[in-house]
């Protein structure tokens, strides 16, 4: 028998560097010799990162981020649909 483990929170909160700063979500559909392929970026003043997904995961990506937003009190976030969600609903 295991013993259930808690959520993994997925940021390191003993890290002193860690705080809100203004940040970008950029999207793009771009052909690669693979095919079709989402790019999202995020950018923050000292960070870029873009990843690559597939159709399938661009989708299980979008739903984990709805999911978590609409979980927010008050997120004022634009979900994956583009609609801004006022106070999380």
């Amino acid at each position: 028998m295991t013993t259930p483990q808690p959520p993994e929170i997925p940021v390191d909160q003993a890290n002193p560097l860690l705080s809100e700063t203004p940040a970008r979500l950029v999207t793009a559909l771009l052909e690669t010799p693979h095919g079709q392929r989402l790019a999202l970026t995020i950018r923050t003043p000292s960070t870029t990162l873009t990843v690559l997904l597939q159709p399938g995961d661009a989708k299980t990506w979008a739903q984990l981020l709805t999911s978590a937003a609409a979980q927010m009190s008050q997120s004022g976030l634009i979900v994956a649909n583009g609609h801004v969600q006022p106070g999380g609903g």
